[in-house]
C-alpha cells in the first residue's frame, strides 16, 4: 500500500505544478488585444439591432412569417454569442495578483489533502490490500511463514468484515475442498454464489463445484438434493464439466454404463489436464464393464442426429470475440426447451458438429426420439446460456434427424434484437 500513496503523491505533485506553471508565467505577460476585442464586440451588437430591425419590418410588413422571423432571430443571436466566445478567446486576460496568487497556494495544497482523506474514508484501499494478499497466497502457497490454518483464519477475519468478496468466499471453499473438509465447503461456495452475480461466466462452474461439494460431503451418495444442484447447473451450462462428472459417477453407479460414458465424454470436450485423464479412466472402467456383460462397442453408439456446418457471417467478424461461447441447440419445432446442445467458443470456427444423444440435456430423451428438429446456433455475448440482446445467432427449421453423413450448412448471421 506505500507505493500505492507514494505513487498518488508524485502525481498529486505532477498536477499542482501543471497548475502552478501558466499562472506564474502570465504574471510577467501583459494582455494586448483586449480594446480590439471590446471593439470588435460593440461593432457585432450594432449589425445584430441593424438586422434584428430589418426582420422587424418585414414581419410587419408580411413579408416574413412568424415562424421565419422567430427562426431568424435566434440564428441572429446564436451568431452574436459565437462571435463574442471568440473574441474572449482571442484576446484572454490573466492577472494574478499577490492575493491572488495566495489564495490559489492555498486551495492547491488543501485539494490534495481533502482528497486523501476522502479516498481514505469512501476508498478501496482495503480491498487492494486484500487482493494483494490473496494473489501472494495463491501464487506462493507454502513460501509463507504463516501456516495454511492462519491463513485461513485471516481470509475468514476479512470475509466477517467484507462478505460481499465473492473470490474470497470461493478461495475459501475451493481451500475446505483440498483439505477434505466437505461440508465447510459447500457453506462457504454457497456464500459465493450469494454474492456473484448470476450473469457472470464463472456462476455455472461454482455451480457445479458446489455440487460436488454437497456430493462428498454426503459420502458420496448422489442425493436427491445433489442431484437437484446438478440439474440446475446444467440448466444454466449443459457442458459445465463438474456436473457432468458427477452424473457420469451417478449412472456408473447404477450399473448404466452407456450413461456413463455419454456424461463423461460430453465432459471431456471441456476437460484437459488431470481432469481429462480422470475422465478417459472413467470411460474406459465403463467400457470394460460393457465388455465383461457381452456388449458389443459398436452399439454403445450415439444413434441418429444432426451434422452441421456452423460458420460466421464475414460482416460479424469484428463484432465477436474469439474468447465468447457459441451455444448449438437442437429442439422439437415449435418448442423452446432444447433437446440437446453443444457448446464451443467463437475461435473454432468454421466447425463440423454432430448433435446426437450424446448431446442430450435431460435423461431419456434424444434426438433418435423425433424426425424433424429446429437447429439454433447462438453466440452468447454474456457468455449465458439464456438468449440475451445483442447474441449473435442463425436457425434452421424442421431439419431432418438422420443416420447418415450428409450435412447441413448453418451461418449465425443475425442480431438478438
Amino acid at each position: 500500500m506505500t507505493l500505492l500513496w507514494v505513487g498518488i503523491g508524485v502525481l498529486t505533485l505532477i498536477a499542482v505544478v501543471i497548475v502552478f506553471w501558466p499562472l506564474l508565467k502570465s504574471r510577467h505577460e501583459q494582455p494586448v488585444a483586449e480594446e480590439t476585442a471590446a471593439d470588435r464586440t460593440a461593432q457585432n451588437v450594432d449589425i445584430f439591432r441593424e438586422r434584428l430591425a430589418e426582420l422587424e419590418k418585414e414581419l410587419d410588413a408580411g413579408t416574413l412569417t412568424e415562424n421565419a422571423f422567430i427562426e431568424l432571430k435566434t440564428e441572429l443571436e446564436k451568431n452574436l454569442l459565437i462571435d463574442a466566445d471568440e473574441n474572449r478567446r482571442v484576446a484572454p486576460v490573466l492577472r494574478v495578483g499577490q492575493s491572488q496568487l495566495v489564495t490559489i497556494t492555498l486551495i492547491a495544497l488543501l485539494v490534495p489533502t481533502f482528497s486523501f482523506g476522502l479516498y481514505a474514508y469512501l476508498g478501496r484501499a482495503d480491498d487492494v490490500a486484500r487482493k494483494m494478499a490473496m494473489d501472494v497466497w495463491q501464487q506462493a502457497p507454502g513460501q509463507s511463514d504463516i501456516s495454511i490454518e492462519e491463513a485461513i483464519a485471516q481470509l475468514e477475519d476479512e470475509l466477517d468484515k467484507r462478505p460481499e468478496n465473492a473470490e474470497g468466499w470461493y478461495l475459501l471453499a475451493t481451500t475446505r475442498m483440498n483439505m477434505s473438509q466437505f461440508t465447510a465447503a459447500v457453506d462457504a461456495f454457497n456464500q459465493s454464489l450469494t454474492y456473484l452475480p448470476e450473469g457472470a461466466v464463472e456462476f455455472p462452474m461454482v455451480m457445479g463445484q458446489l455440487a460436488q461439494a454437497m456430493f462428498f460431503a454426503n459420502q458420496g451418495e448422489m442425493t436427491d438434493e445433489v442431484m437437484a444442484q446438478v440439474e440446475a447447473t446444467l440448466r444454466l451450462d449443459p457442458n459445465e464439466l463438474t456436473a457432468l462428472g458427477l452424473l457420469g459417477i451417478a449412472a456408473f453407479e447404477a450399473e448404466d454404463y452407456q450413461a456413463a460414458i455419454r456424461h463423461w465424454e460430453q465432459a471431456l470436450q471441456a476437460a484437459d489436464g488431470q481432469s481429462a485423464e480422470s475422465l478417459q479412466t472413467g470411460i474406459a472402467r465403463a467400457r470394460a464393464q460393457l465388455e465383461a456383460q457381452g456388449v458389443i462397442m459398436e452399439e454403445v453408439v450415439a444413434g441418429p442426429g444432426v451434422r452441421l456446418q456452423l460458420d460466421l457471417a464475414d460482416a460479424l467478424m469484428t463484432e465477436v470475440r474469439g474468447d465468447q461461447w457459441v451455444f448449438v441447440y437442437a429442439r422439437a419445432p415449435g418448442e423452446r426447451m432444447p433437446i440437446t446442445v453443444e457448446r464451443l467458443q467463437v475461435s473454432q470456427l468454421p466447425a463440423d458438429i454432430f448433435l446426437s444423444a450424446a448431446n442430450s440435456m435431460v435423461e431419456g430423451i434424444s434426438l433418435a426420439d423425433f424426425e424433424n428438429v429446429d437447429i439454433v446456433a447462438r453466440i452468447s455475448v454474456s457468455g449465458m446460456a439464456e438468449q440475451q440482446p445483442g447474441d449473435f445467432k442463425g436457425e434452421l427449421s424442421n431439419v431432418k434427424v438422420t443416420d447418415g453423413d450428409e450435412s447441413i450448412r448453418l451461418i449465425i448471421s443475425e442480431r438478438v434484437e
